[in-house]
């Protein structure tokens, strides 16, 4: 069986990234283009699941990061949630970060 040229665009910074992380694991960026066709020539399909992220709400966000805190036995007080609320919202996220970070600096 012959073998072919396949190019294939990508951005730069991915490639690298792949490139590195691929080499870590003993492999290359070839032979992965290699085994996902095999698997998809096996299973007839994308061998991955693809789907698109989920969209949270800004209340699901606010209970996910509640719950990990939680986890940590920290509570967040009405004010914290509060500047959550607003770090969510604001167009100045940097400003909010300095105010909070204000509190727990030690003079």
């Amino acid at each position: 069986m012959g073998r072919t040229f396949l190019q294939v665009r990508t951005d730069e910074s991915d490639k690298e990234q792949a490139s590195s992380i691929l080499e870590s694991l003993g492999t290359n960026i070839s032979s992965v283009v290699n085994m996902l066709l095999k698997q998809i020539i096996l299973t007839k399909s994308i061998p991955f699941e693809i789907k698109m992220p989920q969209a949270y709400s800004n209340d699901e966000k606010l209970s996910e990061i509640q719950a990990t805190m939680s986890m940590e036995n920290i509570q967040l007080s009405s004010e914290d949630i509060r500047l959550l609320k607003e770090y969510q919202l604001s167009e100045d996220k940097d400003n909010i970060r300095n105010q909070v970070l204000a509190e727990y600096r030690e003079d």
